[in-house]
C-alpha cells in the first residue's frame, strides 16, 4: 500500500535489495469496487508514485480483499499491471495462534500456490507462522518463487 511504503520506505527499498517483489495495493486499501472510475484511478496513481521513489515501476496489482470487477481489471490492465489474487488463504489478519496459519498454509498448499499473508498489522502470529511454513515446505521440496517467476513458469507451458 502507498501509506505503507511513505511510512517505511527503507523497508521496501531493502524488499527490493533482498530479491523480493513490490507490487500495488492500492494506496490507503480501500474496496474499489465501491469506488468511482476517478477515484480508482487516484488510488491507482497515488500508490505507484509512492512507490516508484523508492523502488522500480510494479508491474503487479493486488485489489484490496480481492474485490474488482471488469472496470478495475481494465484500469489496472491499462497501467501495466498483471491483476493477481491468492490461492491460500489463512486469513491471519484475524489474529489466529501460529499453529492455526501454518495447519491451514500447510494443508492447502499445492505447486504453483500464492499464499496470502499479512506484514503490516502488529501483534501477529504470522512472523513466527512464516518461519514454520517456509522450513515445512522447503522440506516438501517446494521452492520460493517471485510472483512473476511463477507466471513466467506458467506461461512457458504449452
Amino acid at each position: 500500500m502507498g501509506e505503507q511504503v511513505e511510512k517505511f520506505p527503507m523497508l521496501i527499498q531493502q524488499e527490493i535489495v533482498e530479491g523480493h517483489e513490490v507490487g500495488s495495493h492500492t494506496y490507503s486499501h480501500p474496496t474499489l469496487s465501491k469506488l468511482r472510475e476517478n477515484e480508482i484511478a487516484k488510488e491507482l496513481d497515488k500508490a505507484e508514485q509512492a512507490i516508484l521513489k523508492v523502488a522500480p515501476k510494479p508491474t503487479l496489482f493486488r485489489p484490496p480483499g480481492g474485490s474488482y470487477n471488469d472496470l478495475i481489471l481494465k484500469m489496472a490492465r491499462d497501467n501495466g499491471y498483471i491483476t493477481i489474487l491468492w490461492s491460500v488463504d489463512p486469513y491471519d489478519w484475524r489474529y489466529p495462534p501460529v499453529g492455526e496459519i501454518v495447519n491451514v498454509v500447510l494443508k492447502d498448499s499445492k505447486p504453483g500456490s500464492i499464499i496470502f499473508l499479512h506484514d503490516e498489522k502488529y501483534p501477529s502470529s504470522t512472523p513466527e507462522a512464516l518461519g514454520f511454513i517456509i522450513d515445512s515446505l522447503s522440506a516438501r521440496g517446494y521452492e520460493f518463487v517471485t510472483v512473476s517467476e511463477l507466471l513466467q513458469y506458467y506461461e512457458a507451458k504449452p
